[in-house]
């Protein structure tokens, strides 16, 4: 059995984070019947731009065999009062598809929760999609902690 390594992004690795990141928005598309606009380029500033932030971290797993990239998650600062102030928000959370169900996605997802307690905060949310349509997911969020507080929505301004 392959193992993993879990690193700290820096911006060098900008470009492997949004590859992942597109990889991730094709799946939802894909799955959901969403239209995510896909633009690499325009991922690969944002990434580099919230990576200079104290506030926000990537994680990045790599295959320790082949060296591969196979994962990525990223952690942000939500700020609410309902939540006692600064808190923790995975904003992306992404395992190659032929890889999933190995340890990866718990691995990314305890990082991200070691990084949450270096920054004093007590909590750490995630947006689900629809459990209906993703039940595994849901599950997989469940068995690492999370628990169900209901369903989020935007509008984009």
């Amino acid at each position: 059995m392959n193992t993993y390594s879990i690193n700290k992004a820096t911006i060098k690795d900008s470009g492997l984070i949004s590859k992942l990141i597109c990889e991730l928005l094709k799946d939802f598309n894909q799955r959901s019947g969403s239209n995510f606009m896909i633009d690499a380029s325009k991922i690969e500033d944002t990434c580099k731009e919230l990576l200079a932030r104290d506030n926000f971290a990537g994680f990045i797993a790599r295959d320790n065999i082949t060296n591969e990239t196979v994962g990525i998650i990223t952690i942000a600062q939500g700020t609410a009062i309902y939540n006692g102030g600064d808190f923790g928000v995975i904003t992306e959370l992404y395992v190659d598809r032929n890889i999933r169900s190995n340890g990866i996605g718990k691995l990314l997802i305890k990082n991200a929760l070691e990084f949450a307690r270096t920054k004093n905060w007590n909590k750490v949310e995630v947006g689900a999609p629809n459990k209906d349509e993703w039940p595994r997911t849901i599950e997989f969020y469940k068995k690492n902690g999370f628990e169900e507080k209901g369903p989020k929505l935007r509008v984009t301004i």
